[in-house]
C-alpha cells in the first residue's frame, strides 16, 4: 500500500508542477515584455513593443491551450486513471469484494430517461460506474451530471443543473406495479408524470401516508396506491428518513419494474483525485462515503427482505 501511495504521490506532484508552470510562465512573459518596453529608447521600437504587448493575451491563451493539450491533460489523465483503478478500486473491494469498477463508464442517458423519474435536459455525463452485490442485493451506481442549456433571443446562454451526484440501482426479483416515486422536499427537476399530457396508463398521482413526519420530508407519487402502501412499510419510511438526514444531498427514490432507483443530488464528485495536496484522511473519508452511500441504502431499507425477493 505504501509503495502504491508513493507512485500516486509522484504522479500527483508532476501534474501539480505542470499546473503551476502553466500559470507562472505567462506571468513571467508579461513581466519581461513590460520591462523590455519600458527600457526602449527609440520611439518606433517603443511603439512596436507596445503593439506586441497588446497582443500578449492572444499568445498567452494560445500557449495555455497548447501546453494543456500536449502536457497537462496527458499527465493528468494518467494520474487520474491510476488513482481510480488502484487507490479507489482497492477501497471499494475492501467493502464489496465482488465489485467491478469502471472509472470512465457510466449509465447511458437512455437508461435513466426510460425510468421516467428525471427531467433529462440536453447535457448528460456519467462516469465512475460500480457494479456488485452487498448482503446478496445486486446493485449498480454511477456519478451523473444532467444539465439544460438554453439560449435567449439575444444569444445569451444559461445552464441549469438538474442533477449532479450519484444514481444507484438495486435489483429485485419482484416486479413493482406501483411505479412508486418518493421525492424529498428540495429535490428539484424530478419528472413527476402527473400532468394531463401524460398517458393515462403512465400517469402518477400524489398521496399521503399515515406518518406525518414522513409527509413533511417527502412527496409520494404512484400509479397503484394499493401496492404503494404495501411497499411503504413503517420500517422503510423510518429508514428513508434516517438516510435523508445522513445524506450529503436531497434524495429521490423510484420503484420501476424490478428495480429500485435512488438519486442523490449532492452537487459533488468525490472520486476525483486531489492535485494540490497529497491524498489524506479527508480524501479517504470521501471515497468511503461513496461506498457507504450504497451499503447504507441496502442496510437502511432492508433490501434483502422478502418484500423485495
Amino acid at each position: 500500500m505504501n509503495e502504491q501511495m508513493d507512485i500516486i504521490e509522484g504522479m500527483r506532484k508532476k501534474v501539480m508542477r505542470l499546473h503551476i508552470f502553466m500559470w507562472i510562465a505567462p506571468i513571467l512573459g508579461v513581466i519581461i515584455a513590460g520591462c523590455g518596453a519600458a527600457f526602449m529608447n527609440n520611439k518606433e521600437d517603443y511603439e512596436s513593443s507596445i503593439s506586441l504587448f497588446m497582443m500578449l493575451p492572444f499568445f498567452i491563451g494560445l500557449f495555455e491551450i497548447v501546453f494543456h493539450l500536449i502536457f497537462v491533460r496527458k499527465k493528468q489523465a494518467e494520474y487520474r486513471n491510476y488513482y481510480k483503478t488502484h487507490y479507489v478500486y482497492d477501497m471499494v473491494r475492501q467493502s464489496i469484494p465482488d465489485a467491478m469498477y469502471q472509472p470512465d463508464y457510466g449509465f447511458p442517458s437512455q437508461q435513466i430517461a426510460q425510468t421516467g423519474l428525471m427531467q433529462m435536459g440536453n447535457i448528460y455525463k456519467s462516469e465512475d460506474y460500480i457494479r456488485g452485490s452487498y448482503n446478496h442485493v445486486a446493485f449498480e451506481r454511477s456519478d451523473i451530471l444532467i444539465q439544460d442549456e438554453t439560449t435567449d433571443s439575444d444569444g445569451h446562454s444559461s445552464t441549469t443543473t438538474y442533477l449532479r451526484g450519484r444514481w444507484m440501482i438495486f435489483e429485485s426479483n419482484k416486479d413493482f406495479e406501483a411505479d412508486l416515486q418518493i421525492i424529498q422536499h428540495g429535490f428539484a427537476h424530478a419528472r413527476r408524470k402527473t400532468g394531463i399530457f401524460t398517458k393515462k396508463a403512465e400517469r402518477r398521482h400524489t398521496f399521503k401516508t399515515e406518518d406525518e413526519q414522513f409527509n413533511k420530508m417527502f412527496t409520494c407519487l404512484c400509479q397503484n396506491e394499493v401496492e404503494a402502501f404495501y411497499l411503504l412499510t413503517p420500517g422503510l419510511m423510518q429508514g428513508l428518513m434516517r438516510l435523508a438526514a445522513q445524506s450529503d444531498g436531497k434524495i429521490m427514490v423510484g420503484f420501476v419494474a424490478n428495480q429500485l432507483h435512488v438519486a442523490i443530488n449532492s452537487h459533488k464528485d468525490y472520486l476525483e483525485p486531489p492535485i494540490y495536496h497529497s491524498p489524506n484522511n479527508n480524501d479517504i473519508m470521501q471515497v468511503q462515503n461513496e461506498i457507504n452511500a450504497v451499503t447504507s441504502f441496502v442496510e437502511g431499507l432492508n433490501l434483502d427482505r422478502k418484500i423485495f425477493k
